[in-house]
């Protein structure tokens, strides 16, 4: 006779999430969510509950001996779904099948409701439930919606809550609206941008892509191009303490810069600087042939 296991699993009653708020809808009929709203990128810490409340009890049956059995279910050990062989605490294995297609080996769920937004999630915690003070955690989850009234965006994110901390500090987030990442707490509610992040980014290599050459400034070259005079730009720099062209500091802190668009107004600038050294050279020879010719008639 099979041998059947009887387990009880005891489901803790959700705490439902509050409402995340958004901007107004932007316009565009491909846009599925809302633009997010300012956030501090923080949410109130959750803690260990030692006596947790039973909703319901489900009754999950397991036949330990079923020759075929893909699963491995001890009273002691590693467990092991679509395995045997689990080679850890919880294992979760099943063959390639479609390789078209993705191979859903675990599926987080909340309740549908629609209204409000859930967010099922995966916590990493340090095990020290001895005060909510000593709890530390890392959790991995996603907001999910079933918001119709909102329509706000999901996000994928990765936070982290460290001991003595009241609030979980939002690390890393991706948001349906047009894919955008953050890194920090830092202002996303910027359209044109995909990528947010605080303070700085540190790396060995950055490549600005430029779309065509109409974004370069190779025309300050050509024989059209018209060069403001010497005495103009003088000028303008009194007037405005900034060369043409060229942002004030007042406008590079308000709206900051384009690290392409800036590089190739730098160009420019140095381009027809080149210009004008040329023109000087040419009137500073010209002189000197003048000179020239002032010294022989005098020496006649």
């Amino acid at each position: 006779m099979p041998v059947f296991l009887v387990v009880a699993v005891n489901v803790m009653a959700q705490t439902q999430k509050p409402t995340y708020s958004g901007k107004p809808t932007y316009g565009g009929a491909t846009r599925t969510a809302k633009k997010p709203g300012a956030s501090s990128g923080k949410t109130p810490a959750t803690y260990p509950v030692t006596n947790p409340a039973t909703k319901n009890i489900v009754y999950q049956y397991i036949d330990t001996l079923y020759p075929d059995s893909e699963n491995h279910f001890p009273l002691k050990g590693n467990a092991g779904i679509g395995t045997n062989a689990p080679q850890s605490a919880l294992e979760i294995k099943r063959n390639a099948g479609d390789t078209r297609k993705k191979n859903f080996l675990l599926q987080l769920s909340n309740e549908w409701s629609p209204n409000g937004q859930n967010e099922p999630s995966i916590m990493f915690s340090n095990g020290d439930n001895s005060a909510p003070a000593n709890v530390s955690y890392w959790t991995l989850g996603a907001r999910v919606s079933g918001d119709k009234t909102l329509n706000t965006p999901q996000t994928f994110k990765v936070c982290f809550k460290a001991p003595g901390s009241g609030v979980e500090q939002e690390y890393l987030s991706i948001n349906s609206y047009e894919g955008r990442v953050k890194i920090g707490d830092v202002n996303d509610q910027v359209d044109g941008y995909k990528l947010f992040v605080e303070q700085g980014i540190l790396t060995e290599k950055v490549k600005v892509a430029v779309k065509n050459s109409d974004e370069w400034y190779d025309n300050v070259f050509k024989p059209h191009y018209k060069l403001t005079p010497l005495t103009e730009l003088e000028q303008y720099i009194k007037t405005h303490s900034h060369l043409p062209d060229v942002p004030s500091a007042d406008d590079v802190v308000k709206n900051g810069i384009d690290l392409g668009k800036m590089n190739a107004l730098l160009l420019k600038k140095i381009e027809e600087n080149t210009l004008y050294i040329i023109e000087l050279k040419k009137e500073l020879d010209e002189a000197k042939k003048q000179i020239g010719e002032l010294k022989q008639v005098k020496n006649k």
